[in-house]
């Protein structure tokens, strides 16, 4: 690990592009961010507003004092681990950046297979449950599966981060209000209904890379028990808030047991696993039928 007063002190102004991406590169890597030449990289086209290769044509050219103080503050906060895309303030999620923050999950890429188990979907109303940053639903409206998304959170300052959100994408027909999943129930019925449960196990969450334990809520991670609660509460209510023949797709531990969830959704007959790219389960889909 390196001291970061020691690496600012280091550094011998003017400086070029192209050095301190190398110097700064190095920072990162000595302070256990392996992906760090990358991060230095995308950092700078962030805050220069350009791509790669307009990066590449720039890069002999000294770094002005705004954004050699930009940087500088990035790097001080990543080598403290905080998650890039918290830094920067977006990630992206099937294709579009999404705005995120301490108080959101970072949207995965693992979790967009529920939007490809969806993508041939057209319907009226779709209920994205545990929304955080809304990405979910705000994709299936923007990609026309559902013509109405409510989005439901038990945190208000999740709730915020979705409602910017939608303001960015301009989703017209999206309702956001706070809701417990676990004691109340969504008052209409849907066609479509999705959810990114916590379903990490409280074992696997103390074992957790230490900048997703400590700068991702710990709510929208885990369940503090064995990962299967909320699976549980929507199988008692999913033939209440799910339309006949209407589907729900939730994203898996792909640690589950294949067989626990099939006991847990026993009340339907009409149930399929799903994998992602890498060969692992990551869905549930059930048909309420």
């Amino acid at each position: 690990m390196r001291d970061f007063d020691e690496f600012k002190h280091s550094i011998t102004q003017p400086i070029r592009i192209k050095d301190l991406i190398i110097q700064g590169s190095d920072f990162l890597i000595k302070n256990n961010i392996l992906n760090g030449r990358n991060e230095v990289n995308w950092y700078f086209q962030h805050i220069l507003e350009c791509d790669q290769g307009k990066l590449f044509h720039i890069s002999n050219t000294i770094i002005d004092d705004c954004s050699y103080a930009q940087i500088l503050t990035f790097l001080k906060e990543r080598s403290k681990k905080i998650p890039f895309q918290q830094i920067i303030g977006k990630a992206p999620f099937y294709g579009r950046d999404f705005l995120v923050n301490c108080d959101v999950l970072i949207p995965r890429p693992e979790s967009e297979i529920i939007i490809s188990i969806l993508e041939n979907k057209k319907c009226e109303k779709l209920l994205d449950i545990g929304t955080g940053s809304g990405c979910l639903a705000i994709t299936a409206a923007l990609e026309e599966m559902a013509e109405f998304v409510d989005l439901v959170d038990n945190s208000k300052k999740a709730l915020k981060v979705a409602k910017k959100n939608i303001d960015t994408f301009k989703v017209i027909k999206a309702n956001l209000y706070k809701l417990d999943i676990l004691t109340e129930i969504p008052q209409m019925q849907y066609d479509i209904v999705i959810s990114n449960p916590p379903y990490i196990s409280r074992d696997e969450y103390n074992n957790l890379d230490y900048e997703v334990k400590n700068f991702e809520p710990q709510q929208s991670l885990t369940d503090n028990r064995d990962g299967y609660i909320f699976y549980e509460r929507y199988a008692n209510i999913l033939k209440s808030i799910l339309k006949k023949k209407g589907i729900a797709v939730f994203e898996i531990s792909h640690l589950f047991s294949k067989q626990k969830l099939i006991t847990i959704f026993n009340q339907f007959s009409s149930i399929k696993f799903h994998k992602d790219l890498n060969g692992d389960r990551r869905a549930i889909s059930i048909i309420n039928d």
